[in-house]
């Protein structure tokens, strides 16, 4: 059971474009420490609701750079 819903996902992005980092849900504020924060509880936000991104990199690529001789 998840205990966030996708209103206060919205709000919370909604929040986080404007650059505001207080944020009202009901009769609580809830007040950010930083942008981050904001970005990481959005984060948990999504992973808790199953929200996944198909843009999003998944892993780790190598790349090799050399000279040809």
């Amino acid at each position: 059971m998840t205990t966030f819903t996708h209103e206060q996902l919205a709000n919370l992005k909604k929040a986080y474009a404007r650059g505001v980092m207080r944020v009202r849900e009901g009769d609580t504020w809830v007040e950010y420490q930083s942008m981050r924060m904001m970005a990481q509880a959005i984060d948990r936000m999504e992973a808790e609701l199953g929200i996944q991104h198909a843009n999003r990199p998944r892993g780790v690529r190598r790349v090799r750079f050399g000279t040809l001789k």
